[in-house]
């Protein structure tokens, strides 16, 4: 239903699974990044650790102002890097039906974050991906939500349903984005 606010400052979140689709207000505190793994796996080496002597060169750096380090010690390699990750803060409000405005778009979210186990056999189901597009300009077809939380105290109706409620959500996509790939987001 047409709310007078921009699709710019909307987030839509669609499960793969059954189309299902939410629309939440992004909210202040909304954030995206994308991190590579770098470390440094030569920091706690030295000369005298790799020629078996670490006792003796520790000795003679504490009675010395010298050291066994050198600059290779804090070299950098680059280990890989991790999905886009998005923290979401999403706001939802009633204007017609709470029910279906707010408690059934917190309940679809939480839906698509939670697997289908079996009682006690193996072999139930992991969440499904869901497609996230951010202000209709950033667009991922293979996310996953990692984690819903929504405020229990937020303002109720007379028959207990939310009137508004600010959902917080971590959404991360299903694998690295090649270089190549990150204009592809951008819509």
């Amino acid at each position: 239903m047409p709310d007078g606010v921009s699709p710019f400052l909307k987030a839509y979140i669609t499960s793969v699974e059954d189309g299902q689709m939410v629309v939440g207000y992004i909210g202040d505190g909304s954030a995206a990044s994308l991190e590579s793994m770098w470390v440094s796996p030569f920091e706690n080496n030295t000369v005298g650790s790799i020629a078996g002597a670490s006792t003796f060169v520790n000795a003679v750096q504490a009675t010395s102002t010298n050291t066994s380090k050198s600059l290779v010690n804090s070299l950098m390699v680059w280990e890989g890097h991790k999905p886009p990750e998005f923290n979401l803060v999403l706001h939802f409000m009633a204007t017609i039906d709470a029910k279906i405005e707010v408690n059934n778009a917190i309940s679809a979210l939480m839906q698509m974050e939670s697997p289908e186990l079996k009682e006690f056999v193996p072999g139930g189901r992991r969440p499904k991906p869901v497609v996230l597009d951010i202000g209709r300009r950033i667009k991922l077809m293979d996310a996953v939500i990692q984690s819903v939380s929504f405020e229990l105290d937020a303002p109720k109706t007379l028959t207990g349903m939310f009137t508004q409620n600010t959902v917080n959500l971590r959404i991360s996509g299903m694998s690295a984005q090649n270089k190549s790939d990150i204009p592809l987001m951008f819509i």
